[in-house]
């Protein structure tokens, strides 16, 4: 699976987000609103924020299976030492930081994928 059919994860993982917000604002669902303002509330924090930039850094763009090691392995054990260190007593807090992290680094990922040569 080469750079033609690799983006489809990050894309779906953002676009998966977005839909989750559309349908919250159609539906005036609060347990949606509250998803959407917790994952861009989470989502400033530094730590965050350079964990995903790291994780689509070095995601390669040409192994499937490399990839998805990095992208989802290296996210998830980002959020368990997050939640050590942090001390996080809420699974939807970890739930949440997994789902910025990935944000974060699907959205580079994206970008490194569209700014490299062919």
């Amino acid at each position: 699976m080469g750079i033609k059919k690799l983006w489809v994860i990050p894309a779906a993982i953002i676009s998966t987000n977005v839909l989750i917000i559309v349908l919250g604002f159609a539906t005036n669902t609060g347990a949606i609103g509250s998803f959407a303002g917790a994952t861009f509330a989470i989502m400033t924090d530094p730590l965050i924020f350079i964990s995903g930039i790291l994780i689509g850094i070095f995601a390669p763009n040409n192994d499937i299976k490399k990839f998805l090691i990095i992208f989802f392995g290296g996210t998830l054990i980002l959020t368990f030492i997050f939640h050590f260190i942090i001390n996080t007593s809420s699974l939807m807090t970890d739930l949440i930081r997994f789902n910025c992290i990935l944000i974060v680094s699907s959205i580079l990922f994206l970008i490194k994928s569209l700014s490299t040569k062919k």
